[in-house]
C-alpha cells in the first residue's frame, strides 16, 4: 500500500491576493437569501470569500471603512454596507476571544 501524503488546502485573501492555508483565513459568505455571514464552520453553503485574519485586512484600524470593500463586494457579487461590516466585524471579534478563552 501507497502512503498518501495529506494535501493541504490554500485559498487566496480577497484583499492581499496572497496564497495562505484555509485555517488562516476568515470565510465570509453571501448566503443564498443574500445576507452576508461570518462563516465559523468553513462549510456554509453560498458564494464565499476568504480574508486574512491579519489586523491589517480586519480590525480596529478598519472599522470606519471595512475591509476593502470593493475587492469583497467583487468576490462576493453584492453590495456591501455599513451595517454589514459592523456586524461581521462583531462576529469575528467573538469568534477570536472565544478562541483565545480554550
Amino acid at each position: 500500500m501507497s502512503q498518501q501524503t495529506g494535501r493541504i488546502p490554500t485559498r487566496t485573501c480577497v484583499v492581499c491576493r496572497e496564497k495562505r492555508q484555509r485555517n488562516e483565513l476568515f470565510r465570509l459568505v453571501r448566503t443564498p437569501e443574500g445576507e452576508i455571514v461570518f462563516d465559523e464552520t468553513g462549510r456554509m453553503d453560498g458564494r464565499g470569500a476568504y480574508v486574512c485574519r491579519d489586523a491589517d485586512h480586519w480590525g480596529a484600524s478598519h472599522r470606519g471603512e471595512g475591509v476593502d470593500r470593493g475587492r469583497l463586494r467583487g468576490a462576493l457579487k453584492t453590495g456591501i454596507d455599513d451595517l454589514t461590516v459592523e456586524t461581521l466585524n462583531n462576529a469575528i471579534s467573538s469568534h477570536l476571544a472565544e478562541q483565545q478563552n480554550e
